[in-house]
């Protein structure tokens, strides 16, 4: 992300209607409707092999059962909601493949490869799991009754099982429901730059810290059920991505694919705190691998993120009104604090999670990443925004 003064960050019209970019008012980018928990009778060789991967795995019969599949097309699929449905069971079909059983695979199977890369394309992602569908499109109400929650909420689909697993899946889904409250607010903060409205400008910045606070211990609460250690050794393989020389999709017609696992920054939502309180990564360690995590993203996230990235810096804005007004100032300081806090929390948790098993220069995370280089310099970057 490069710096941009607020005229040349106003180029493009101010964020307007979040429901436009596929956001929800009440659980931000987890999808406002449920997801759909089963695909037409024609997908049911796809749903027969996907709800027994975790004996299929164990057994060591994944791969054969994978490969005997027919050829079908995604062309059935009569709605968003199939679409993603059907991108969750290839998608993890496909990494409990080449990381399930033996040996790493280097050829992914025409009945799988074939309808996840057209899957992909018509999804505009990248054809693995990722956040988008581990997460925001794994998860069932117990009660249909009864508002999403923690308490209200099972996963559709697991590699192994297990409450540590099911809770690490729901408890990310956790982070987005906290953080969901907070966008609207960014959306604010940008309008009220644009009408130069300090009060309002002040209300959602203080607001945007609250958000962040709760964000954070929805954060440490991937720890109340999800043990480190069967998390680095039951869940974080299946969430790896493909190393180079990369995976060769069978049937399709290109050179194989060298892609990033499943990452916490395949989140739109960090990233949307960045974009709008303008925090900037410009960094080696940060400024790539943040770009190339979008690619992971819905389209209308990542769309969303660039728009707030083109609106007013509310920033700058600040830092021109600090000596009248520099209650102004407090508030985004708080706001970027509340950002620095999470961060730091983000680092602790993870080296409880990966760097106490995985020790050494070449550590790295499911995303592909020197995790604690990135995540520390992430951090640095936020506190270097505060303003003076």
């Amino acid at each position: 992300m490069t710096h941009k003064t607020t005229r040349a960050r106003a180029a493009r019209p101010l964020v307007t209607a979040l429901g436009e970019y596929a956001i929800d008012e009440r659980r931000g980018f987890v999808p406002g409707e449920d997801p759909v928990d089963a695909l037409p009778a024609r997908y049911r060789p796809w749903e027969d092999v996907a709800g027994n991967i975790a004996a299929l795995i164990m057994t060591g019969r994944l791969r054969a059962a994978i490969a005997s599949m027919p050829v079908l097309t995604p062309d059935g699929l009569a709605s968003g909601g199939e679409r993603e449905r059907a991108m969750l069971l290839l998608s993890c079909l496909a990494n409990a493949y080449v990381h399930g059983t033996g040996p790493l695979a280097r050829t992914l199977p025409a009945p799988v490869a074939r309808p996840l890369y057209e899957l992909a394309r018509l999804l505009d992602r990248a054809p693995i799991v990722s956040h988008a569908s581990i997460v925001l499109n794994n998860w069932r109400r117990i009660d249909a009754a009864e508002p999403l929650s923690m308490s209200n909420a099972d996963t559709q689909l697991t590699f192994l099982g297990g409450v540590d697993e099911k809770w690490f899946y729901l408890a990310t889904v956790g982070v987005e429901l906290s953080g969901a409250p907070g966008l609207p607010l960014l959306v604010q903060a940008q309008h009220a730059v644009a009408a130069e409205d300090h009060a309002r400008l002040a209300e959602a910045l203080l607001g945007l810290a609250k958000v962040l606070g709760r964000v954070t211990e929805a954060v440490l609460d991937v720890e109340r059920w999800c043990d480190p250690y069967v998390f680095y050794h039951r869940i974080r393989p299946f969430l790896t991505g493909w190393p180079a020389p990369g995976l060769r999709f069978e049937g399709v017609d290109r050179e194989p694919l060298v892609l990033a696992g499943g990452s916490a920054a395949q989140s739109s939502l960090i990233q949307a705190f960045d974009a709008g309180l303008d925090v900037e990564h410009r960094d080696e360690l940060t400024a790539g691998f943040l770009t190339g995590m979008r690619a992971y993203m819905p389209g209308p996230h990542r769309r969303f993120l660039q728009d707030l990235e083109s609106g007013p810096s509310v920033r700058d804005f600040a830092a021109r009104h600090r000596e009248e007004l520099p209650r102004l100032s407090e508030a985004y300081n708080a706001a970027v604090s509340g950002l620095a806090r999470l961060r730091a929390q983000h680092i602790g948790i993870t080296g409880r999670y990966i760097n106490r098993f995985e020790q050494g220069a070449d550590a790295k995370g499911t995303g592909g990443s020197d995790f604690i280089g990135f995540l520390r310099r992430s951090r640095e970057e936020t506190v270097e925004r505060l303003l003076p």
